[in-house]
């Protein structure tokens, strides 16, 4: 089986081609030019990649015409919140044209060969909006009502792969993480931020002070060994249903994250709240339901939280070991 992963050297990206390499699956990926595929370093003479920019529809054309893949799991993308305002048409670039590039790509596949290979799509949890707590959790059933460009463009991709499912014949699955952890993420994101700060401590370079926005809002984190698990199993699901959240369907509040690392790691910190840490857009409270997931892979999740966070924490401890210390 030939499987085409876009954003191989990213995040979520290197864990599903650790996923696949394991399963014995002949992968492929696109890295972008100039690149760092540190992510990847591991796992490169198991890998097969394609130089491509993911909104040039035309190269992403040739290229799946070229290696015929059978899955297709769609991972590349603008995946920060913030970025997305500061920069929304870079996001609607690499994330709406992105997508149709890659749909459009199995549509003619599927006019050449009378086969559509099977595309995972990658939207997000982000896409439902401020939910309120009454239709708590979250089930696909509920409106997309996007609050964020990075939002707006992951609901747009959503809508049209749907449309490509439904007109096309394409054979689409669109999946909706919500917040998901792991080694190699980048410190851009919370549990990352807070674990790396963490180890900098432990190790001298920082001083026992964390600054935060709000921590008293609840988030649905699933690690995303188990979140890259979920996708690889979608594709044998046992339903008709194309639309799956992805989630570990309970809450965390972002300040037992802190208590967590503190209990990992042994450094006690002081936390400094930040007014300007805090973000407009947040919503006190999300968790999503998995139960479709569930009932159509007999998918569970297997790592837990603190799991996640011992892992993300060695993770930096040991990329810190071994680089310079600071000046």
């Amino acid at each position: 089986m030939r499987v085409l992963i876009t954003g191989i050297g990213g995040f979520v990206g290197s864990h599903a081609a650790e996923l696949l390499v394991a399963t014995g699956v002949e992968v492929h990926g696109t890295v972008l030019q100039n690149e760092a595929l540190r992510n990847i370093d591991h796992l490169r003479k198991s890998l097969t990649l394609h130089q491509a920019d993911i909104s040039d529809a035309g190269r992403v054309n040739s290229l799946v015409q070229s290696i015929q893949p059978e899955r297709i799991l769609h991972i590349a993308g603008q995946a920060f919140v913030p970025a997305s305002l500061q920069n929304p048409m870079e996001t609607f670039q690499a994330n709406l044209l992105g997508g149709l590039a890659v749909l459009e790509a199995a549509r003619n596949q599927l006019r050449t060969t009378g086969k559509s290979p099977a595309v995972l799509i990658v939207s997000s949890g982000e896409v439902y909006g401020r939910v309120a707590s009454d239709q708590l959790p979250i089930t696909e059933n509920l409106p997309l009502i996007p609050i964020t460009p990075y939002a707006a463009s992951k609901a747009s991709l959503d809508m049209i792969a749907q449309q490509y499912a439904t007109c096309f014949g394409v054979n689409v699955i669109i999946v909706r993480p919500f917040n998901h952890a792991g080694p190699r993420q980048s410190p851009s994101f919370v549990v990352s931020d807070f674990a790396k700060q963490f180890a900098e401590m432990e190790r001298g370079r920082r001083e026992p002070i964390i600054r935060v926005g709000n921590i008293s809002v609840f988030r649905d984190f699933t690690d995303v060994r188990d979140v890259v698990r979920a996708y690889w199993l979608l594709f044998e699901r046992t339903t008709e249903d194309i639309i799956f959240n992805v989630s570990s369907g309970t809450a965390v509040a972002i300040k037992q994250i802190l208590v967590m690392l503190e209990q990992i790691s042994g450094v006690q910190v002081d936390v400094v709240p930040e007014q300007e840490r805090i973000r407009s857009y947040d919503v006190p409270l999300v968790v999503a339901s998995n139960e479709r997931l569930k009932s159509a892979t007999g998918w569970q999740p297997k790592i837990s939280f603190r799991q996640t966070l011992q892992d993300v924490y060695a993770y930096w401890r040991d990329a810190l070991r071994n680089s310079p210390s600071n000046p």
